[in-house]
Formats: structure tokens, C-alpha cells, sequence
């Protein structure tokens, strides 16, 4: 094996759509209104991802939880994802699909800290209006995320399992500050 290396960096590379979401509530949705039922959508900034020797993708880093209290304020601090550095050797969860979307064909998930639910997974493409409930895992974007995990199998020369079990991917998380989110 080979060693990978993925940085998820501080850099701003534009925005996207994410709905508040937690495991209990769900995605938010508007209740009552001309809204009513459908998602509440907010912008938040997309950060890029680089495979050192690699490609860069586009990625949600921080988002926003349901709280369960169908507030919509303009502007709303995001209040997860991880914004401390930090290095990780990541597990490889071979099942895991995203729960607010329908994912593409294949699953899969890396997860940053032991025994925590922070993975990097598939995100929503918004190429064809996905729009997903995010908190605050890193999602790569737009349908790029069988390209992303090929690269990382090309350089480390096997499959997740093995580059995982093998310890020999690093994940290096920038600190970058918690930003805001703006509503659609």
C-alpha cells in the first residue's frame, strides 16, 4: 500500500444548498405557510478537498442541525462540523449510504474519529437539484464521489478496506472558523 494523503482545506470555493437535519427530527421542512412541507434551504460555504498528487472536490464542511424548533432565522451561525485541526487516520465503513438523499452506486464512508459520527461520505449533486440535510460530515459534491474514492484507491494501491486497515490514509483538517448560513 501507499500512502495517501487528503487535505481538507480552509479555502472557500463558492456555496450550496444544505437542509438542517438531525437523526431525530430529520430534515427541517417549513410547517404552515406557503412552504409548508417543503425544505427549509440555507447556503453555506464550500471548501475544497485536495488528494495530495491528486484532484480538488468540492465539499460541505459545516452545517446546521435540527433542532426541532422550526425557527428559520436570515442568518444563522452553523453549529457542526469540525473546525479545530487536526490529523486522523480514518476507519472505512463499507455500508454507510447518506441518510437524507438517495446516494449513487457506491457506498461507503471514511470515518475521521473513532467511535464519532464525523465521516467524509457522499454529498448531494446539485447538478441535478440534490439537495441534502447536513451535520456536519464532510460530503463530497456533485456527483463526484465514486471519482474521489477511485483516486484514493489508485494512489494507495488497493481497495478502502485495505488502505484503511492498512493505516496508510491521513486526513489533515485545517482549522477554519464556523461560518454562517444564510437563508435561501
Amino acid at each position: 500500500m501507499n500512502a495517501v494523503q487528503i487535505t481538507v482545506t480552509n479555502r472557500q470555493i463558492g456555496t450550496g444548498p444544505v437542509v438542517p437535519y438531525s437523526h431525530r427530527d430529520g430534515l427541517q421542512m417549513y410547517s404552515g405557510g406557503y412552504k409548508s412541507g417543503q425544505p427549509v434551504l440555507y447556503n453555506v460555504p464550500i471548501y475544497e478537498l485536495r488528494i495530495e498528487s491528486g484532484g480538488t472536490y468540492p465539499v460541505v464542511r459545516f452545517a446546521l442541525r435540527n433542532k426541532g424548533d422550526n425557527a428559520t432565522p436570515q442568518v444563522r451561525p452553523c453549529d457542526s462540523g469540525l473546525h479545530e485541526p487536526r490529523v486522523c487516520t480514518p476507519s472505512w465503513l463499507p455500508h454507510y449510504s447518506p441518510h437524507s438523499f438517495r446516494g449513487g452506486s457506491r457506498p461507503g464512508a471514511w470515518q475521521l474519529l473513532p467511535g464519532q459520527g464525523f465521516l467524509i461520505h457522499e454529498g448531494a449533486n446539485r447538478s441535478i437539484g440534490q439537495v441534502g440535510g447536513s451535520i456536519g460530515c464532510i460530503e463530497v459534491l456533485d456527483g463526484r464521489w465514486n471519482t474521489f474514492l477511485a483516486e484514493v484507491e489508485k494512489i494507495g494501491g488497493g481497495d478502502c478496506h485495505q488502505i484503511a486497515v492498512s493505516r496508510k490514509l491521513t486526513v489533515k483538517i485545517e482549522f477554519a472558523p464556523y461560518p454562517h448560513a444564510i437563508l435561501r
